[in-house]
């Protein structure tokens, strides 16, 4: 499939979302980066405006993804298997943040499966995310953290 065969979906699953990007497009996203596709991909899921932003996004979950997996692999409760950092299995969802202190920054928040309508539930024990802050003023990485629990 080509770049132009991915369309930014329109149906937020946050309300303060900018934008949302379905799992299913994941693998694309993934294998693109570090390729000549993937400001093309990018810029079609996320939009013109926030397509460099994702790819920063992107290559720092998959930083900390990797910095994880010995750890994580270990993760194993008696009725659940061990956790698995599988970014290609992520949807991403993105929001804008205004400090005074700190300036304007984006939060992508990269999550394993759908969470439920209250939160309070919980999740399932496949449920695990890594939240990337990036500056957007800056073009830099402030904080990546995950997963939270």
């Amino acid at each position: 499939m080509s770049a132009s065969d991915y369309q930014a979906p329109s149906n937020l699953k946050f309300p303060n979302s900018i934008f949302h990007i379905d799992r299913e497009h994941m693998p694309a996203l993934l294998s693109a980066i570090g390729t000549d596709l993937q400001d093309e991909i990018a810029e079609q899921l996320a939009g013109k405006d926030y397509a460099l932003y994702l790819i920063l996004a992107v290559e720092a979950a998959q930083k900390k993804a990797a910095e994880l997996a010995p750890t994580t692999s270990k993760w194993s409760l008696p009725w659940s298997h061990p956790l698995s950092m599988d970014l290609s299995l992520c949807s991403i969802d993105c929001a804008e943040q205004c400090h005074l202190e700190h300036g304007h920054s984006l939060i992508f928040w990269f999550y394993s499966e759908e969470g439920p309508e209250n939160w309070m539930d919980g999740f399932s024990d496949h449920f695990y995310d890594i939240t990337v802050e990036v500056d957007a003023d800056l073009l830099t990485i402030r904080r990546v953290s995950g997963p939270s629990r």
